[in-house]
């Protein structure tokens, strides 16, 4: 039976979540990257880091033909086009996914409505909120009216985020207006369980389907019922 190797670049909480949640993917192996620069054979390359190996891991694809998925956000890679599949995802929770899914394909019909977009996250995150730009971007809502939440007070007691998920959750609303009229749209994603098992289910999907060599994003695995 061959066996895939997936690597996980980075060392922060995201990364270390992966590679300690003993994710069970047939035929793949999970492991950290460090070292793995000079193997041969195509691979899974996780990045979940600040951007520093970077240029290693598209070295590494480009070399090896090996599928490059990017969990950070505001990188370079997101302006790429590559010759190798590369698969963007601001996000890897599947119910998320779905949902911003939806939002891309039918956002278009309330852009005469009155909209808001609020998000929040721990309040070490210095990353730009890539799953709020991407809701943004659907809604045809500019990225500076976003109202990001960070502190810890008014996300325990006003959005009633768990005291103990206060620092690994993520948090969206929608709001959107018509006069007296309003539908409201919240997600709430508390610890990196889903985020793990999203990942779980994208590696499967690399694994199990040949991806076109070219940059995707992970809205398009789900396009495709991949996911």
């Amino acid at each position: 039976m061959n066996i895939t190797k997936a690597f996980v670049v980075g060392s922060g909480k995201l990364a270390n979540a992966i590679l300690t949640s003993n994710l069970c993917i047939p035929k793949v192996q999970l492991l950290p990257w460090r070292g793995a620069e000079t193997l041969t054979s195509p691979s899974i390359i996780i990045h979940a880091g600040s951007g520093r190996e970077l240029q290693d891991c598209l070295d590494f694809c480009e070399r090896t033909g090996s599928v490059l998925i990017e969990l950070s956000t505001g990188l370079e890679t997101e302006k790429l086009e590559t010759t190798f599949p590369l698969v963007i995802c601001p996000n890897t929770s599947i119910l998320l996914l779905k949902t911003l899914r939806m939002l891309q394909q039918f956002g278009h019909n309330f852009r005469d409505y009155e909209i808001s977009i609020t998000e929040s996250h721990q309040s070490t995150k210095t990353t730009e909120p890539g799953t709020a730009y991407h809701i943004a971007n659907s809604l045809a809502v500019s990225h500076d009216q976003i109202v990001s939440i960070r502190d810890a007070k008014t996300q325990a007691y006003k959005i009633n985020i768990p005291v103990a998920y206060l620092e690994k959750h993520a948090y969206h609303q929608i709001i959107i207006k018509d006069q007296n009229d309003e539908i409201r749209i919240e997600t709430k994603v508390l610890g990196h369980d889903s985020y793990s098992n999203g990942i779980k289910k994208i590696i499967e999907a690399c694994v199990e389907n040949k991806l076109a060599n070219k940059k995707h994003t992970v809205l398009d695995l789900v396009e495709m019922e991949l996911l």
